[in-house]
C-alpha cells in the first residue's frame, strides 16, 4: 500500500520521539500509520520495544489484531473476558482502557497485588496507542486520558492517540496540554477518498411550515421508528433499490443497519429475519460469547469487508461495527445518535473502492428512534451539559444528543434536503454539534452561561426544552 502523507509524517514524528496526535477521515489509514513506526528498525527503544494498542470497547480489539498480523505482528489479547497477557510483558498487547488505567496506577485489574510493579513497568516502557477516543465520555473517561497522556510526556514516553471524530476544542487540548504533535491528514490523503466517494445524508421525516401569514417558518418532523418500523423502513428500500440512486446492482444489495442500545438491535434483527426478504441477516453486538464473536466477525467480514463476495446482506449492529469493523455498504440506517459517533457510522457507507470507480454513490439514512416506556430516545447516550440562564438561577441540562438533532435539521434544510458528506463538511457537523459543550467539559465544569451560547446550536436545542417544559411545542 501506499504510503500517505499523514502516515509518513506520523513515522517521521514518532521516530524522532515526539508523541503525535493523528486526525484524518474515516478509512484513510489511521491504525497502520499508528502500527507501522513500531516496526520500523530505527534506533529509539521507547518505539520498538513494546506496543500497548489500547480501545474503548472490548468488542473491536480482534480488528485490530488482524491488522497487526498484516504486519507480521504476533499480538496479544487482554480483556475481562481475555485475560491472556503475562503482566503486559509481551512484544504487542492489544487491550481495554480500563486495563490500561489501572495498570498504569500500579492497580492492574487482572494480576495479583504482588504482580502490579511488573504491569506498571511494562506500560511506562511502552509505545502506547490510543484508538477510538470518541467512544470516551467528555466528562469522564477522556479526562482521565488527558491526565495519564500529561504525565507519559511528562517522563518522555510516546504516545499516539487517533481521531476522526474530536471537535476543535479537544483535538487543541491534546496539543497543548498532552503535549502531542498534531498530524492531520493532507489535502492529497483526503482527495484520495473524497474525490470518489459521494455519500449523501437523508433525515427520515417532513418539513412543515408553520407561523402566521406574516412570519412563517419550516419546521422538520421526524418520523420516530420502532424496531418494526426500522424493519419496514429497510424492506422499502430494499425493495425499491434501483431507486435510491446508489453505485450497486439489485442483486448486490447491501444494508448496514446501525442501532443505539444491544436489545434494540436484537429486535431490529429479529424482525428483519422474520419479514423473511433477505437470507443474509447478521447480528452483531457486544454481549456475544467469545467463540460466536469471532465466527459472527468472519462473516461480517465475507459479506461487508474489503474483499467482500457480490452477495446481498442486511447487517444489524450498535458501536461495535460504528468503530471497530471496516466494513461497508452503499445505504446506512442509523438511528441518531451524537454527531461523533454518526460521523463514524456515515464512514461505513462507501468506504471501500477496489474497482477504483471515478464515483461512487452512496446513502445514510438517520432515523429517530421513538421513545419507549417514559425513557428518552437518546439513550444510552447520556452525556448533558448544563446552561445556566443567569447567575444562580435553575440551569436546564440539555443532551449532547439534542444539539446533534438541531444540526442535522438546520444543515439539511439550507442544503435543500441534500446535504453530502466530504471531510470538509463532516469537521463542521462534529464543530457545530460539540465544541460547545466540550470547551465546557475542558474548562472543569458541566455548565455554561447562557449568554456565551447565542450564536451555537445549543441555543436552539435550549428554546426548545425550555418551550417543552412550559408547555410549548
Amino acid at each position: 500500500m501506499t504510503e500517505r502523507d499523514f502516515q509518513r509524517e506520523s513515522r517521521r514524528k514518532l521516530s524522532c520521539g515526539y508523541s503525535v496526535l493523528i486526525t484524518a477521515p474515516t478509512g484513510l489509514g489511521k491504525t497502520r500509520a499508528a502500527i507501522a513506526p513500531f516496526t520500523f528498525m530505527g534506533n529509539n527503544p521507547l518505539l520498538t520495544t513494546r506496543l500497548i494498542y489500547t480501545l474503548p470497547l472490548r468488542a473491536l480489539t480482534y480488528g485490530v489484531m488482524e491488522e497487526l498480523s498484516s504486519f507480521g505482528i504476533d499480538s496479544t489479547l487482554h480483556h475481562g473476558d481475555e485475560p491472556e497477557s503475562r503482566f503486559f510483558s509481551e512484544q504487542a498487547i492489544v487491550t481495554t482502557i480500563d486495563q490500561y488505567l489501572t495498570a498504569f496506577a500500579g492497580a492492574p485489574l487482572s494480576w495479583s497485588s504482588h504482580l502490579s510493579h511488573a504491569a506498571a513497568g511494562a506500560v511506562l516502557s511502552s509505545y502506547s496507542v490510543f484508538d477510538e477516543v470518541h467512544l470516551l465520555s467528555p466528562r469522564r473517561a477522556l479526562q482521565l486520558l488527558f491526565g495519564l497522556l500529561k504525565l507519559r510526556h511528562r517522563w518522555g514516553l510516546l504516545s499516539c492517540v487517533m481521531t476522526a471524530t474530536l471537535p476543535p476544542s479537544a483535538a487543541r487540548f491534546f496539543e497543548e496540554f498532552c503535549g502531542l504533535k498534531r498530524i492531520e491528514a493532507s489535502p492529497s490523503d483526503v482527495q484520495q477518498r473524497d474525490s470518489w466517494r459521494k455519500v449523501r445524508l437523508q433525515l427520515l421525516g417532513k418539513r412543515i411550515q408553520e407561523g402566521t401569514k406574516k412570519k412563517k417558518s419550516k419546521k422538520f418532523i421526524w418520523e420516530e421508528v420502532t424496531p418494526e418500523s426500522i424493519c419496514k423502513v429497510v424492506k422499502e428500500k430494499w425493495e425499491s433499490w434501483e431507486e435510491l440512486e446508489i453505485n450497486s446492482s439489485s442483486n448486490e444489495r447491501k444494508i448496514i443497519v446501525f442501532v443505539n442500545t444491544v436489545d434494540r438491535a436484537i429486535q431490529v434483527y429479529r424482525e428483519i429475519k422474520e419479514a423473511g426478504f433477505c437470507s443474509q441477516v447478521f447480528l452483531a453486538h457486544s454481549r456475544f460469547a467469545k467463540h460466536h464473536r469471532r465466527e459472527v466477525e468472519r462473516d461480517i467480514q465475507t459479506h461487508f469487508g474489503r474483499d467482500a463476495s457480490p452477495r446481498e446482506a442486511i447487517l444489524v449492529s450498535t458501536q461495535v461495527a460504528e468503530a471497530g469493523l471496516n466494513i461497508s455498504a452503499p445505504l446506512v440506517i442509523t438511528e441518531l445518535c451524537p454527531m461523533d459517533s454518526l460521523i463514524q457510522r456515515a464512514g461505513r457507507c462507501q468506504r471501500f473502492n477496489m474497482e477504483r470507480a471515478a464515483e461512487k454513490r452512496g446513502l445514510v439514512m438517520v432515523v429517530k428512534p421513538k421513545a419507549e416506556d417514559k425513557k428518552k430516545w437518546y439513550l444510552p447516550y447520556v452525556d448533558m451539559i448544563g446552561v445556566e440562564k443567569s447567575k444562580g438561577k435553575k440551569i436546564k441540562n440539555i443532551p449532547i444528543a439534542e444539539i446533534t438533532r438541531v444540526v442535522l435539521e438546520e444543515q439539511v434544510e439550507n442544503n435543500d434536503n441534500n446535504l453530502y458528506l466530504n471531510w470538509s463538511k463532516e469537521k463542521e457537523l462534529i464543530k457545530l454539534s460539540l465544541d460547545t459543550a466540550y470547551r465546557a467539559f475542558l474548562s472543569g465544569s458541566d455548565r455554561i452561561p447562557f449568554k456565551e451560547i447565542q450564536e451555537s446550536p445549543l441555543n436552539r436545542a435550549f428554546q426548545e426544552a425550555e418551550g417543552e417544559e412550559d408547555g410549548g411545542e
